[in-house]
């Protein structure tokens, strides 16, 4: 077989020093060397920072004029499982784009001055009228006015921090304009993920400005509808944009249709800015019968006559070799199955000696194009025994045929039985979870401090304690409630406690102090936003203390809130119980909390100032 012309892989610096920056050449000149130790990245591997290029492994007389993906890798591998992630998509996606015919340039991890200076000079050195597809790796950020791309030396929380998005990241804005200015015949962008900053959003039309780009991507969201059925998880956008990258002809407009029907029922919501190409696609029209394949030397139209003497073997391994590189080439399965159906026919008119092959081709293509022409052969070379083996492959196909239609019978009826019984057990499940959820509002009643707060609680699993029912403590200045377990009596203590703020510091402060310490193992310690205008901390794990260096094998949870505009008052919600029973308790601890009202102004406010 001749493969898809083949390109060596070749890799070359796209990052130079400016002449007219006096001042920074010998930095620049620094950074451009230390690029160029890269730039022979292994395929297959992560993407190293710097910038790596990688020429195209199969060119199609389809695709005219240069075709150039840019992979945007801003974070290493090492940071966590969603840089890994983008990692690994980094591989696929160049894999694919260099079997389409685009040369491939991936900009690996940098921090912020190098991914801002390395992508303004590889822009710059992009070649005029190419088509350009840049693909943004891994997690961006939405934030008031633009998307930013997020480098290696940010700060993990920067979600939570919208204003240093101007400063610790770089404006998807102002990559996509440097592009522009390079006059390209087409610019589209794929964006892995944007995560919408608090209080901004994923705006695509903002990150396009006015380079005239076209942009589509998704972004990562909750639960869309009421519906009780859990989304899909994908841990990233790769493998419906590989398939909306795979259809032949179908522009970038279609490509986002794909897209989205690929996203559908899953946690990421697909997003495109407001208008999408239709002259640019990933596989442009004819590609694959551009390509230079002996595959393509078969002719799925060709008449019998000029097939006679011709050898089929080397296009057929071609396009055995090309389905393999291109599974999802429908040009390259049809003239497979074309030429496999040609050889049979060869085969099968060859001899009158061989009546094994020609039987084979009736067999393998009932259907065929040339089964008439097969027939009129083996009934000229017998027909008596053709008569015979006709009226016998009658009966067998006849056969198969009432097989078959028992078979889907039988599958029809397994598969109504099955839905009727899912159904069932479905309706049930709900009438059973609404029974529970009944008795559960029933057995629960409400409980209120004088410190102000008020929750609700089951009595048909906890008791509160008469030695703590709201009891105010006049030395602590402390009003305290603690339940028992009816049924596992002080193995099990859930508490609320309202405190003044002795230290005026934060929930996490008051956590790492009063609680930490009287605790062993912590599996889960974070804050917790639990409203505009509060701010909370939660610590959580197993083994609480006993003694002094001594602690038992229950499991906590405890949860400490203070407002923001007033720190004076502390609440601290929690409760120990024995870990065999985490489940029922912690949950029980949950819904005590999300029943919970606190008061709309603290008992022991302006103690902090």
């Amino acid at each position: 077989m001749t493969n898809p012309v083949p390109a060596p892989m070749s890799a070359r610096s796209l990052v130079a020093p400016s002449p007219s920056l006096a001042v920074m050449g010998r930095a620049r000149r620094v950074f451009a060397a230390a690029a160029l130790v890269f730039l022979g990245a292994v395929e297959g591997q992560a993407a190293s920072p710097g910038l790596a290029v990688q020429s195209a492994t199969a060119r199609s007389s389809a695709a005219t004029g240069p075709r150039i993906a840019l992979l945007v890798v801003p974070q290493p591998a090492s940071a966590g499982g969603r840089a890994a992630t983008a990692h690994a998509d980094e591989e696929a996606y160049r894999k694919r784009l260099r079997d389409i015919g685009f040369d491939v340039w991936t900009f690996g991890p940098a921090d912020r001055p190098q991914l801002e200076r390395g992508l303004r000079e590889a822009a710059g050195r992009l070649p005029e009228e190419a088509q350009v597809a840049v693909f943004v790796l891994g997690p961006t950020v939405g934030g008031v006015d633009d998307i930013h791309l997020i480098p290696q030396d940010a700060p993990s929380d920067i979600g939570q921090r919208p204003t240093m998005l101007d400063s610790e990241g770089v404006r998807l804005s102002d990559v996509m304009r440097r592009i522009a200015q390079r006059r390209p015949r087409d610019l589209v962008a794929v964006i892995d993920e944007c995560q919408a900053a608090s209080g901004a959003r994923c705006d695509f039309d903002a990150a396009a400005g006015n380079s005239g780009a076209s942009l589509i991507g998704s972004e990562r969201a909750p639960r869309r509808t009421a519906s009780p059925a859990p989304l899909a998880g994908r841990a990233s956008l790769r493998d419906p944009m590989l398939t909306a990258m795979a259809q032949e002809g179908e522009t970038f407009l279609q490509s986002y249709e794909t897209l989205k029907r690929g996203l559908a029922g899953s946690d990421l919501e697909p997003r495109a800015s407001g208008a999408l190409t239709t002259s640019f696609a990933f596989i442009p029209q004819g590609f694959f019968g551009g390509l230079r394949s002996d595959c393509n030397k078969i002719d799925p139209n060709a008449e019998p006559v000029s097939l006679r003497g011709v050898n089929l073997e080397p296009a057929i391994k071609a396009c055995e070799a090309g389905t393999a590189t291109y599974p999802f080439a429908r040009p390259f399965q049809d003239r497979l199955q074309a030429g496999r159906e040609q050889r049979a026919y060869q085969r099968a008119v060859a001899s009158c000696d061989d009546p094994t092959s020609t039987a084979s081709y009736t067999t393998a293509y009932p259907a065929g194009r040339f089964r008439s022409l097969v027939e009129t052969f083996a009934l000229e070379c017998g027909r008596n025994r053709d008569r015979q083996d006709e009226a016998r492959r009658q009966q067998e196909d006849e056969a198969r045929r009432r097989q078959e239609d028992a078979r889907r019978r039988q599958e029809e009826m397994d598969r109504q039985w099955a839905e009727a019984r899912r159904q069932r057990e479905a309706d049930e499940q709900r009438q059973a979870d609404e029974a529970r959820r009944q008795r559960e509002l029933q057995q629960r009643t409400t409980v209120g401090s004088a410190s102000g707060w008020t929750l609700t609680y089951s009595t048909d699993l906890l008791d509160i304690s008469r030695l703590a029912n709201d009891q105010y403590d006049p030395q602590k200045q402390t009003y305290t409630t603690i339940w028992h377990s009816r049924q596992h009596g002080e193995q099990v203590v859930m508490y609320v406690q309202v405190s003044p703020n002795e230290r005026c510091g934060s929930a996490q402060q008051f956590i790492a102090e009063q609680i930490r310490p009287r605790r062993n193992q912590i599996s889960r310690a974070q804050e917790v936003t639990s409203s505009p205008v509060r701010t909370g901390y939660v610590l959580e794990g197993r083994g609480t203390a006993v003694s002094q260096g001594t602690f038992d094998d229950r499991s906590f949870y405890d949860f400490a809130t203070i407002r923001r505009d007033d720190r004076s008052t502390i609440v601290n919600v929690g409760g120990r119980f024995p870990a065999e029973f985490s489940d029922m308790y912690r949950a029980e601890l949950l819904r005590m909390m999300n029943s919970m009202q606190l008061p709309g102004r603290d008992i022991f406010n302006n103690r902090c100032g």
